[in-house]
């Protein structure tokens, strides 16, 4: 593990052993993006990490003419680029760098959820780097995204650590709102080898162009048409 500015975390590139998100989660996110977000052309990933699967779902099932993502780790954005995925290097915060998402349909951000980005040691809510509300206000606030803002959140998440990122969401943009809030859960880890039924992420899916809804999803591994 390395660490930048004293915060951020990136994996140890060494071990071959940092956390990719899995392929249940990424077809439940698909299913997502269908229903919620039906004409879904350009999608973004901030602290995308190795993303080839999320851009190899969303190019087949979804039709997605634009992928592109952002991570901090320069080794993981060259592999990135390798297999032609469009790919910045850099902080989720640099306002100049975000700037080049904000006409995206969908941006998913996703810091890293565990101690050394190995998918084990899962933090709290209050302690993921960068932080939701940071870049909620630099995306909604200064920027003025218009679309579907996931945050992909630990599966220690609670419902008061919902309530208060949607508050500061609301005080940012009143006009963005919760219409999901998705449990997503996989018997996979991100390297393919098979778990117990686990409970992943939770994810918070925030639109300016859906109601208030707070409506709880819970997806278990499945597949999607084609």
């Amino acid at each position: 593990m390395s660490e930048l500015n004293g915060m951020y975390q990136t994996p140890d590139l060494n071990r071959k052993s940092f956390a990719r998100t899995n392929s249940q989660t990424i077809l439940q996110r698909v299913s997502l993006l269908r229903e919620l977000v039906p004409s879904v052309n350009t999608i973004a990933e901030i602290c995308c990490g190795d993303c080839t699967r999320q851009f190899q779902a969303y190019s087949k099932y979804l039709n997605v003419q634009t992928y592109r993502g952002l991570d901090i780790e320069a080794s993981i954005v060259a592999a990135n680029r390798k297999q032609g995925i469009a790919c910045y290097c850099g902080d989720a915060l640099d306002k100049g760098l975000l700037r080049n998402f904000i006409e995206d349909d969908a941006i998913f951000f996703g810091p890293p959820l565990s101690v050394a980005c190995d998918g084990h040691q899962i933090r709290q809510f209050n302690e993921v780097q960068p932080r939701y509300h940071d870049f909620a206000r630099l995306l909604l606030a200064e920027l003025k995204y218009t679309g579907m803002f996931i945050c992909i959140c630990p599966n220690t998440t609670t419902m008061g650590d919902v309530a208060r990122l949607h508050h500061q969401v609301r005080h940012c943009r009143t006009d963005f709102n919760l219409p999901v809030i998705h449990y997503s859960y996989s018997t996979v880890t991100g390297n393919d080898e098979p778990t117990e039924l686990r409970l992943k992420y939770v994810e918070l899916w925030f639109s300016d162009k859906h109601d208030d809804l707070w409506e709880v999803r819970e997806s278990k591994p499945h597949t999607i048409s084609t």
